[in-house]
């Protein structure tokens, strides 16, 4: 069953070179069989399509590209004891192949659901890291407004005592230099 069943555009598929091989048949009698398939039904038209492959001389010729229902309903006219064993083989093929697309999509879904969760844990986290941030900012405020009147009232009255000279008051409150000129 190796090679049988290729995945195309995320969906199982197989072509009318790979029926004729595994069944022992002519290729031009497998072609004739889609053909009769898709002569008798219009929704055949949706199992099969239309497509070519170069021989090893170089030449282009016609095969069928089929889903698993183009291939059921060609393998079923089939007959014989091999005939009946490959059916169940290659069916096999085909759903353990839909089994692995299935998962995969699963987990693809489950990944989506984990990072949906995340991001939405760490936008919580992050609004209230930012409220924390905007009261420490608000607190940051009053704290400097507070050392600001502590500052402007120690400096007050340091610059009353003739004990402190100039340089020592600019030293303690170097943002007061300026008005240190004032106060002297």
């Amino acid at each position: 069953m190796e090679n049988l069943v290729i995945i195309q555009e995320g969906r199982p598929i197989t072509n009318s070179l790979l029926v004729a091989e595994r069944f022992g048949k002519k290729h031009f009698h497998v072609l004739d069989a889609v053909k009769n398939l898709l002569s008798s039904h219009e929704k055949t038209g949706e199992c099969y399509i239309s497509a070519t492959y170069v021989d090893s001389s170089g030449k282009e010729n016609p095969m069928y590209i089929m889903n698993r229902d183009g291939f059921s309903l060609l393998v079923m006219g089939f007959t014989g004891k091999d005939a009946l064993n490959f059916k169940f083989e290659f069916i096999e093929a085909f759903n353990q192949m839909e089994k692995l697309i299935q998962n995969g999509i699963s987990m693809r879904v489950a990944a989506v659901e984990e990072n949906i969760r995340r991001r939405y844990l760490l936008t919580k986290e992050m609004q209230d890291v930012n409220a924390q941030i905007a009261a420490l900012m608000k607190r940051h405020e009053t704290i400097k407004k507070e050392m600001h009147a502590i500052d402007t009232e120690d400096f007050a009255q340091l610059s009353l005592f003739p004990r402190y000279e100039a340089y020592q008051i600019k030293h303690r409150f170097p943002n007061r230099g300026k008005s240190l000129k004032h106060h002297n």
